[in-house]
């Protein structure tokens, strides 16, 4: 059985002016911690001793009242489990709370995925994806986010390539976070993720062969994609980036593209000097104003398909602005300059993958790419051309 607690004021004389000193022991203090108390003078060291002695009588006269027996059997049971962790029982009980409040305040996976699409700003493909993932993981709907365990998501996520998985755990972190501020949740699951690391591969381009069959495919079937094509594969622009683009922002006279920073991915402006093929592909389509491409990514998807079907050139993903890297940097070599077109911050890391991916003879082809001098066929422009 425990000693009864002892009080006296202690001398301390490290304590500056306060050089009297009372120290609870951790077994009759509230957090169960020792605590020290220190006082100007003896008097007021005894008076706060005094004060403890009624704290406690009064305390275990109380609380002995007001316990029933299977109470009291219930917090011995507790002190005892706790006993090896060293943790007082009113931590666990006010930790126990919180997830308890946490989880009345949750919502279920899926309607958390609803509110976080729902968020303005979103782009046209960064919705597409978060769409895609509200479906791929079927196996979340109808949890709690505050109970999503990081076992679970890698359940969930278990059998996707490397790519999609990474992907995936970046929207989830995300999703997470929005989570915590709406108050859904109290931590982040994807933080204990770890991204896999994809097997790296050569990238792959377009030959200047290719591309001429595709431009020439375009003139024959499809004029209007010729604005799209000549951007992407002589800017080096990303789709997304096309598709927000607007005439105002290409000057001809200068020979470059302006991109303001709320169309590029990284939020920031930059622009690209473009070549003299280049111009020659946009000029009988310019107009003062107007979205380059006038038509939506699903209707963009379905005619690149169906002049896919007509050239019969292999599909490279992100092969028109690969070509574009590639080819840049084969003929002028100033790889700084070409991060800033690309919108990239580690010269390094673009100069390995795209040096040495095609030959200078093979660029000298790539940006001869023209349209016939004096085309018969009649061209279709999006509105008045500038003059």
């Amino acid at each position: 059985m425990p000693k009864s607690a002892s009080f006296a004021p202690q001398r301390a004389k490290w304590a500056s002016n306060r050089q009297w000193k009372v120290e609870l022991p951790a077994r009759i203090t509230p957090n169960g911690k020792r605590q020290r108390f220190f006082f100007g003078t003896k008097q007021e060291g005894l008076n706060f001793c005094e004060e403890q002695r009624i704290r406690l009588k009064n305390h275990g006269t109380v609380g002995m009242s007001s316990l029933s027996v299977t109470e009291l059997a219930q917090a011995s049971s507790a002190f005892d489990q706790l006993k090896a962790y060293k943790v007082p029982l009113n931590e666990v009980v006010s930790d126990w709370i919180s997830r308890r409040q946490a989880a009345a305040a949750s919502i279920q996976f899926e309607a958390a995925m609803d509110a976080f699409m729902a968020r303005d700003g979103r782009s046209v493909s960064y919705s597409r994806s978060l769409r895609q993932t509200h479906n791929r993981l079927e196996s979340l709907h109808g949890k709690l986010l505050n109970t999503i365990t990081p076992e679970q998501l890698e359940l969930a996520m278990d059998g996707m390539p490397p790519s999609v998985r990474n992907f995936t755990i970046r929207i989830l972190g995300g999703l997470f976070n929005f989570g915590i501020r709406r108050g859904y949740c109290t931590d982040n699951p994807c933080k204990k993720l770890e991204l896999t690391r994809p097997q790296r591969t050569e990238i792959e381009i377009y030959t200047p062969a290719e591309v001429g069959a595709i431009f020439a495919a375009a003139e024959k079937h499809d004029p209007q994609l010729i604005p799209f094509l000549a951007i992407s594969f002589f800017c080096g622009l990303r789709r997304a980036e096309v598709l927000r683009l607007d005439w105002s922002a290409i000057d001809l006279h200068e020979n470059f593209v302006k991109l303001p920073a709320t169309i590029t991915k990284t939020r920031q402006a930059r622009y690209i000097e473009f070549a003299e093929n280049c111009k020659a592909w946009l000029t009988p389509y310019a107009t003062d104003k107007g979205p380059v491409v006038p038509f939506t990514p699903d209707v963009l998807r379905k005619r690149l398909g169906a002049l896919g079907d007509s050239h019969k050139i292999r599909t490279i993903k992100h092969g028109p602005r690969h070509s574009f890297a590639s080819y840049w940097l084969a003929k002028y070599g100033d790889i700084n300059q070409l991060c800033r077109f690309l919108g990239h911050d580690d010269p390094e890391t673009t100069f390995k993958h795209y040096a040495k991916a095609a030959t200078r003879r093979e660029a000298e082809r790539f940006w001869a790419i023209t349209p016939e001098p004096m085309r018969a066929k009649k061209i279709v422009a999006f509105g008045k051309p500038r003059t």
